[in-house]
């Protein structure tokens, strides 16, 4: 008999080690995972919908509203599953932004919204380049650039940004994680063709002519949309169109024929002179008597802005030896200094929270051993929950990191609760107690996902990490705290029942004082009543006991001195 208890022993101190070993090298791989966690400073989810934008050049921005991009909102407003509308006009453009209900079938709502166009485009004016639809899906990156630089030198805007474009930005490019690289501040170069009036007037042309026939030489045919196959990844929308041949950076004057009065055709370049040349500049940029530029960079959604901040700028200082005379590069923005900064906020204040726990904790048991569990516990939890943060593809930014900050005193507890238990029970019957209101405070944070879906795209990940703790922390407080209990002999501290009176400042009777055996038997039935009446109450790691003494039916005899 004595062999089979033992045999049993050794089996449950052999399943406690796996269980710790198994709890430990999972959270092993969690801590590995935290390198490649996106950090970013706020949520960056879009709503699902599209873009539809056209070109109408030579035209005001007023004109554009009234004519076209009116026109346009109000046919792309019978889209079905539309949750809102909005549209922007310029000079020579026009835009319509839709945002589409989350349960709307993107590519229905694209087959839709280009039938109308097809259908509307007659009706706009002459002049309005065929519209083309941008679609954006929740997921895909269009939050601004986490880093800005300027490259200021002695030369033209132009020549700078050629030199960025041929230098920089493609070696820039070849960096994991940065999604797009903008290049703006120089004034783009353009044709400048030059007449003489009388030669024009002479053959019966005029510049309407002209500019008619190079409209037409370079103007695209739209044909339609069609969706073909993508392997693996899917179906994906193409546009059909017919472009001139030979269309290239270059503009060729001899490819353009323009008709002239008496019907002969005529070759442009023997009515122009063709030169390229700077637009004329409608700004200028310059910083220490320089003229400069500026380079934005967009990061990727899942990138981990703060770690790719430090390639961006190890690779700005590579290339600050690589640059022409008199070239300079500064950083004009740099958003992970904000997000550095929010962090170490929330680090801090995360750290006075556990801090003020474990204090709380070690004076209330006095035992340092009680406080190595809380701390290894809560590490393997933290820990196992970023594998499921890596998995779901949360995103490390004030919203999430301010859940792991509540849901800490949640874990803390689920630990002290469960430990206190085994340690007076030696067995895990607390947990059903810790299941119930686990599940309540998750059943509580649910809510967050249906609501607005604005709101909603900014607190799921807040109600998503606290979700993930509490879940952990069940089974670790399940499996993990009763195997690390057993294997660190901890043991529950025993208090004798005048040790516990004294701690409360009770009254104390001395049986030996008492000389009336009737009174000594009726403190004796006390003890036994009040032993068998203790009652334990359990609330946030912390016990009261409270001692019920009945006295019904007991009676003193003696002398009435009354």
């Amino acid at each position: 008999m004595l062999n089979m208890d033992s045999e049993i022993v050794k089996s449950l101190k052999a399943s406690a080690f796996t269980l710790i070993v198994a709890f430990v090298c999972v959270a092993l791989v969690g801590l590995a995972l935290i390198p490649l966690l996106p950090v970013k400073l706020n949520p960056s989810r879009t709503l699902p919908g599209f873009t539809v934008r056209f070109s109408m050049p030579g035209t005001s921005a007023r004109v554009v509203e009234m004519t076209a991009t009116s026109k346009l909102e109000a046919m792309l407003a019978r889209v079905k599953g539309i949750r809102g509308i909005s549209s922007t006009s310029g000079n020579g453009w026009g835009s319509v932004s839709v945002n589409l209900d989350k349960h709307v079938d993107a590519a229905v709502a694209r087959f839709e919204a280009s039938t109308i166009i097809r259908q509307t485009w007659p009706e706009l004016p002459d002049g309005v380049s065929y519209p083309y639809i941008q679609m954006h899906s929740p997921g895909q990156s269009n939050q601004g650039p986490f880093m800005a630089f300027t490259i200021n030198a002695p030369a033209t805007p132009f020549l700078i940004q050629q030199y960025a474009e041929e230098h920089i930005k493609t070696r820039l490019a070849q960096i994991p994680g940065i999604y797009k690289i903008n290049l703006s501040g120089a004034t783009p170069m353009e044709w400048r063709l030059e007449y003489d009036s009388e030669q024009l007037r002479a053959l019966g042309i005029n510049t309407d002519d002209i500019r008619q026939a190079v409209r037409l030489h370079y103007q695209k045919e739209f044909l339609g949309t069609y969706d073909v196959e993508q392997g693996a990844s899917g179906r994906q929308w193409i546009r059909l169109a017919l472009v001139p041949e030979q269309e290239g950076r270059e503009f060729n004057a001899e490819r353009i024929k323009v008709k002239m009065k008496d019907g002969k055709i005529i070759g442009l370049n023997e009515l122009v002179k063709v030169s390229r040349m700077e637009e004329q500049p409608q700004n200028y940029y310059r910083i220490n008597g320089l003229n400069s530029i500026y380079l934005s960079i967009v990061a990727e959604e899942t990138a981990n802005q703060l770690a790719l901040s430090e390639k961006v700028k190890a690779f700005m200082d590579d290339n600050q030896l690589l640059l022409p005379a008199g070239y300079e590069i500064h950083t004009s923005y740099d958003a992970t200094e904000f997000i550095q900064e929010e962090l170490g906020k929330i680090y801090l204040r995360t750290g006075m929270t556990v801090a003020i726990l474990l204090l709380f904790v070690l004076l209330i048991t006095f035992s340092l051993k009680y406080l190595f569990l809380i701390v290894i516990s809560l590490t393997v939890n933290m820990a196992i929950a970023v594998i499921l943060y890596y998995a779901f593809g949360l995103e490390m930014q004030l919203y999430s990191l301010a859940g792991i900050t509540v849901s800490l005193n949640l874990v803390i507890d689920n630990t002290i609760v469960m430990s206190d238990h085994y340690l007076r029970r030696r067995d895990r019957k607390a947990f059903m107690s810790i299941l119930a209101a686990t599940l309540t405070t998750m059943g509580a944070l649910v809510i967050i996902f249906f609501l607005d879906e604005k709101i909603r795209l900014n607190l799921q990940d807040f109600a998503a990490v606290v979700i993930i703790n509490l879940g952990v922390s069940l089974l670790v407080a399940l499996f993990f705290v009763p195997s690390l209990i057993d294997k660190i002999g901890l043991k529950r501290r025993k208090k004798s029942f005048n040790s516990s009176m004294e701690d409360w400042g009770g009254a104390f009777l001395c049986v030996d004082t008492l000389k009336n055996t009737s009174a000594s038997s009726l403190f004796q039935s006390l003890l036994q009543v009040a032993d068998t009446n203790t009652l334990s109450l359990e609330g946030g790691g912390m016990y009261f006991v409270i001692v019920g003494i009945r006295t019904t039916g007991i009676s003193i005899a003696g002398k009435d001195e009354r």
